[in-house]
């Protein structure tokens, strides 16, 4: 059963076209990751979803309703964890929460035994009467996904939730996120960041100037490659432009390397002649397996955006 769907979808700013014919569908209870590069229009689609921006035009359904048709009670079954939080900075979180907890309809007493419950579980009971002014960004933003959570929402938007927090407030929001949804809760992400939408989705959608490219499980993104890549590596001395080589991926430079990753239809035999025949040395070929960003390179033809290094991005071996 759909949780979310969004048949071309077009936002406009101006002449700007924010999405661009925007098709999704995302299943009940899934963990999806909406990635791509800043202004891709991942945010766009995420306030669209969660009745905060209307669409130019498009056909949106949200929890199986129309969600022009039937905005309010849209909005009655998810929440939205931004980028930045929502509070009141001279309250409290426990006062904060209580007045989102009253926009929703929940009684006192039901919302401040969730409330506890919550402020336990992302290690912040012990600051729950001071005022909200005092507290780090990644303490706030703990505080602003407790929020989301105070209706029990059927679909949760999170929009690039984790983007310059702390490692700590990093790792208890993620591990939150697959607890809600090992639950049963649906949730849709927004990133930039490939490993974190490697090691938590179940599903990951490719955008790309206002549409979407690519969807599916990480096995069947990689698979748009056509399986494993071919890794070559060369000498590290100059040799030239390599983006004539047959099948040609990517390349770069790693511990006085280089190395060159094609598809892995490409011949080998003529990719090393090619080398040879510009003075390359070659030590290594392997199959590696692909990752996102090279799935990106390949679906957009633009370099990818990783949260990694250059000299950090390699593919795990596949065995």
């Amino acid at each position: 059963m759909e949780a979310i769907y969004a048949s071309e979808l077009v936002k406009k700013f101006g002449e700007l076209r924010a999405l661009d014919g925007l098709s999704i569908e995302i299943e009940k209870g899934d963990l999806f990751y909406l990635l791509g590069p800043n202004g891709a229009g991942k945010s766009t689609f995420i306030r669209i979803v969660s009745g905060l921006m209307k669409p130019t035009s498009g056909l949106v359904r949200v929890a199986g309703m129309d969600l022009t048709a039937s905005l309010s009670k849209v909005r009655q079954k998810v929440s939205l964890v931004s980028e930045k939080a929502i509070l009141y900075d001279n309250l409290s979180p426990v006062e904060n929460l209580l007045f989102f907890a009253s926009m929703s309809g929940i009684g006192r007493k039901a919302a401040l035994r969730k409330i506890f419950e919550l402020l336990e579980r992302v290690d912040m009971l012990d600051w729950k009467d001071k005022p909200v002014r005092v507290f780090s960004t990644g303490m706030r933003q703990r505080i602003n996904f407790v929020r989301a959570l105070i209706n029990e929402p059927e679909i949760i938007f999170m929009d690039e939730p984790t983007l310059g927090l702390d490692p700590r407030t990093t790792i208890t929001i993620r591990g939150m996120v697959g607890e809600i949804n090992r639950s049963g809760t649906t949730v849709v992400l927004t990133t930039h960041m490939m490993r974190e939408a490697e090691g938590m989705a179940k599903h990951i959608g490719i955008m790309h100037k206002g549409r979407l490219l690519a969807s599916g499980d990480l096995e069947s993104l990689r698979r748009i490659i056509g399986g494993d890549l071919v890794r070559f590596k060369l000498s590290g001395e100059s040799v030239g432009d390599l983006t004539d080589i047959e099948g040609y991926i990517s390349d770069r430079k790693l511990d006085g390397y280089r190395l060159l990753e094609v598809k892995p239809s490409t011949s080998i035999e003529k990719v090393v002649f090619s080398l040879s025949s510009r003075g390359a040395r070659l030590f290594d070929i392997e199959h590696v397996r692909p990752t996102l960003e090279e799935v990106f390179i390949e679906l957009t033809g633009e370099e990818g955006f990783s949260d990694r290094p250059k000299n950090q991005r390699s593919a795990a071996t596949n065995t």
